[in-house]
């Protein structure tokens, strides 16, 4: 949505990614847990005293959720966004400076390239995740497939793109921030267009990205808009309150 010259963007999950995610076979199931349970595993509601010990009963509650806002800039973009957090380390100072992302990885067999090659891989999206929201450091849990915990190690994130400078499977971050800001500035176009072809309607686009098929930009009808507002008072995906605030209003 584009509003009074601000994007406004809101994760979609459709349909069909629901029926993808109550079909998954047991394995899949099995492997997902793994990622909440070291989570689970690594937290806890208050930092350990001296001398106590962890308990944990394997209980997996991934309906909680602790969420960050920061601002940033993306080129000549100014950014507000909003995403998970997993943890602090000991306090939370009220500033990034604590936050822990937790991700979990196969182990990374001895002399395996491949095994290389795939955490390598791993590694770009463990990077924007915790970059973008200004996440200091990411823990790993590396495990072997019955998914036991072998060893636990620590990255800073900002340390992570020189980890795979000269590798063969080498990514440039700055690359990626230019396509962002390319793509951030391609679906502003898009939204001004659509406003200049009907004005004086709120419109909503949906954006898709498809591996090897780039993004695919679809200006929604009033049906589905009504599926995206879901029968709550919102106009798109923004609430009615907000836009009848003088941020929010439309023009």
């Amino acid at each position: 949505m584009l509003i009074n010259d601000i994007l406004y963007f809101e994760e979609h999950v459709s349909d069909e990614r629901l029926r993808e995610k109550e079909d998954m076979n047991p394995r899949q199931r099995e492997q997902t847990y793994y990622g909440y349970s070291f989570e689970s595993w690594c937290t806890a509601e208050r930092p350990r005293q001296p001398g106590e010990t962890p308990r944990w009963g394997g209980d997996v509650d991934t309906n909680v959720q602790w969420c960050s806002v920061v601002k940033g800039k993306l080129g000549t973009h100014r950014l507000l966004i909003g995403g998970e957090v997993d943890c602090v380390r000991d306090t939370y100072t009220g500033q990034p400076d604590t936050f822990v992302e937790l991700k979990t990885s196969i182990s990374i067999r001895h002399g395996n390239l491949n095994d290389e090659l795939r955490f390598e891989k791993k590694l770009l999206k463990f990077y924007f995740q915790s970059f973008l929201l200004g996440v200091p450091e990411i823990v790993v849990g590396f495990r072997n497939p019955r998914g036991q915990l072998q060893t636990l190690q620590p990255f800073k994130t900002l340390q992570i793109p020189r980890m795979v400078r000269g590798k063969q499977g080498e990514w440039n971050p700055n690359v990626c921030l230019s396509w962002g800001q390319s793509f951030i500035t391609k679906v502003k176009q898009w939204m001004e267009d659509a406003d200049n072809v009907k004005t004086g309607t709120t419109h909503v686009g949906r954006l898709r990205f498809s591996p090897r098929g780039g993004v695919h930009f679809h200006l929604l009808n009033d049906l589905e808009k009504e599926e995206v507002q879901n029968g709550d008072d919102r106009e798109g995906f923004l609430p009615r309150w907000y836009m009848k605030d003088g941020v929010g209003s439309s023009s």
